[in-house]
């Protein structure tokens, strides 16, 4: 069986010889969530008999609910549970038996930026060099970092990723290097980090541009040296490890900003790879429409569409990109049947952030600072200044952090971080 996290669909496989499978915000964890309302050993999996799991709450603060319920003893589950633990949602389930099909079959395009991309991914695949793939959210970043992995020597070894915007700067060193049993409180076993996972395959880095600073200059030790030291450890390990990093930052203007170290940036980015945005290729979306429409007709049945529609399609600045173009057909698939309806395609609806009191929340009372640039001959703003005032007017405005990031633009994580430097955050 496996656990499968709701909203990002990852699969986490649970081993066959599973004793104890902690879940928490701790390091220590088997499963590690970077969850707010997730305790630091929040509950464990535990085996029941040769192929049953039980489910038992470890004294949370906010308690384990399964299947709806909150869970006062051992709960047994199966595939089809569903286990909510702060506000992380996850499903037990059997593991896919559905093999990913290869990347190259999933990047459609005709457009000559797009086919340069990918030509250039593919002659890249045959180096052992360090690849940059820039581009916005939604434009296939992974899909590429994928092919090179596919088209490489290294094809049938692992490929894993890590999204660096999506894990908070504290686990960012035991994720990356792993940990030694002892290391910290709660590091009640060895675990292996992403870089020795990836042994002999390829590191995915995605959003490359969130790794904190601090982090920097170890990553760049161990991409030189190609050894690893888990935290805790006093020795050393030799790692073979490609790295194929992804931003939609501009990683230059990061570094001129002094937020990116430009050695590690050389480092990695031997050579860059630019996807053109879906509103940059509007050509390709009839192709990328017969794609989708193949892959909805094998769970929902056949579906159409006019070409009105598909005009009207081509006309949509899709700011979410393939990725916002397939979700609104297979939301459409669902919603409709036979011929999709542009109102299920593209449903009206404002992108905005609600007030506090439409969330249900009690409005933020930190004071605001002004936002108004000083005029050209009076004293400049710090971009400290100007971030903290931003981050506390969408604070102010939204009544969440989270809707707070959605409104920004950034991960939930960064908005943490940058809200704790700057003092926002006690």
């Amino acid at each position: 069986m496996a656990l499968r996290l709701l909203g990002s669909g990852r699969e986490i496989p649970l081993p066959a010889d599973l004793r104890e499978f902690g879940i928490g915000s701790d390091p220590g964890n088997r499963l590690v969530l970077d969850d707010r309302y997730v305790s630091a050993f929040h509950c464990t999996l535990e085996r029941s008999g040769p192929h049953g799991l039980t489910v038992r709450d470890r004294e949370s603060r906010n308690g384990t609910f399964v299947n709806g319920i909150r869970s006062h003893g051992p709960q047994p589950v199966e595939p089809g549970t569903r286990i909510v633990v702060g506000a992380t949602a996850l499903s037990v389930v059997a593991p896919s038996r559905r093999k990913t099909p290869p990347a190259i079959t999933l990047l459609v395009g005709e457009d000559p930026r797009f086919r340069l991309a990918i030509e250039t991914a593919t002659r890249m695949a045959r180096l052992a060099t360090g690849v940059v793939v820039i581009g916005e959210s939604g434009t296939g970043k992974e899909l590429v970092a994928r092919l090179i992995h596919e088209s490489s020597p290294r094809a049938d070894k692992p490929f894993v990723a890590l999204n660096c915007g999506a894990i908070s700067r504290e686990l960012i060193e035991s994720e990356l290097f792993g940990h030694e049993r002892g290391a910290f409180t709660g590091a009640t076993e060895r675990r292996l980090g992403l870089f020795e996972q990836a042994n002999g395959g390829t590191l995915f880095l995605d959003e490359l541009g969130e790794l904190p600073l601090a982090q920097q200059p170890r990553l760049l030790r161990v991409i030189e040296t190609r050894r690893v030291r888990p935290v805790g450890s006093e020795g050393e390990r030799p790692i073979d490890v490609r790295i194929v990093a992804a931003t939609h930052r501009d990683l230059r203007g990061e570094i001129a900003g002094g937020e990116f170290r430009m050695d590690l940036y050389h480092r990695i980015a031997c050579a860059e790879i630019v996807l053109p945005a879906l509103r940059e290729r509007p050509a390709d979306i009839p192709l990328l429409v017969d794609r989708f429409l193949a892959e909805v007709g094998a769970d929902h049945g056949a579906r159409t569409m006019s070409p009105a529609t598909l005009e009207a399609l081509g006309r949509h600045p899709w700011p979410g990109n393939v990725r916002e173009l397939r979700n609104s057909i297979h939301r459409a698939a669902v919603l409709s049947e036979g011929e999709l309806k542009l109102a299920d395609l593209l449903p009206a609806r404002a992108v905005t952030c609600p007030g506090p009191q439409a969330a249900g929340r009690a409005p933020w009372k930190a004071s605001e600072p002004n936002l108004r640039l000083p005029p050209e001959d009076g004293p400049l703003m710090t971009v400290d200044d100007m971030m903290r005032a931003l981050i506390t007017r969408a604070l102010n405005r939204c009544g969440s952090y989270r809707r707070a990031a959605v409104a920004l633009g950034i991960s939930k994580s960064t908005i943490y971080d940058r809200a704790r430097r700057l003092g926002i955050l006690k």
